[in-house]
């Protein structure tokens, strides 16, 4: 993702995506003129980080801060509830659904997940081996993120006393 990419079927042109945290500059000699800039965070994961991540994300879920929409089938059926929904082609039908399709794919993949403990780290094992995980963890990486700029605003906002006072 961080070279400029061709499509082969549509010959759509992708620009490059440049890493916002590259503090190595390793991905700095990849960029050219077209870069979207800051379109992509490395995120190496490893055990403290995904027990964080779960964490956060069982933190954000059970506060209410994190809603999900509802069922597919049950979008579809409002949908048909309506002049607009019958009057819809199948594929502006399926287009009009896919964001509740998505939320139906993540709630599965989260019921087919078990926690368990190995020591301070949270393991998260997947109870059916045929159901994937990765939207779960796009979801969760990504609450994740959000954590972190949060956090680090939070840190850049406190001042120090010190930058407060005025001496005579």
């Amino acid at each position: 993702m961080v070279k400029s990419q061709t499509d082969p079927e549509t010959n759509d042109d992708f620009p490059d995506f440049g890493v916002v945290n590259d503090e190595e500059n390793f991905y700095k000699k990849f960029r050219t003129n077209d870069t979207e800039y800051d379109a992509l965070y490395l995120l190496k994961a490893n055990a403290p980080i995904n027990t964080e991540a779960h964490a956060n994300a069982q933190s954000q879920m059970s506060s209410g801060k994190v809603k999900f929409l509802i069922d597919e089938r049950m979008a579809k059926n409002k949908l048909m509830g309506t002049k607009i929904g019958n009057a819809m082609k199948p594929e502006e039908r399926a287009e009009y659904l896919k964001p509740f399709t998505l939320t139906s794919i993540l709630r599965e993949e989260m019921l087919n997940l078990r926690e368990e403990n190995e020591g301070v780290n949270i393991i998260l094992k997947k109870a059916n081996k045929s159901i994937p995980k990765d939207k779960f963890s796009a979801f969760e990486y990504g609450l994740y993120y959000i954590k972190q700029e949060e956090d680090s605003k939070k840190k850049k906002r406190r001042g120090k006393i010190s930058d407060f006072m005025f001496l005579n």
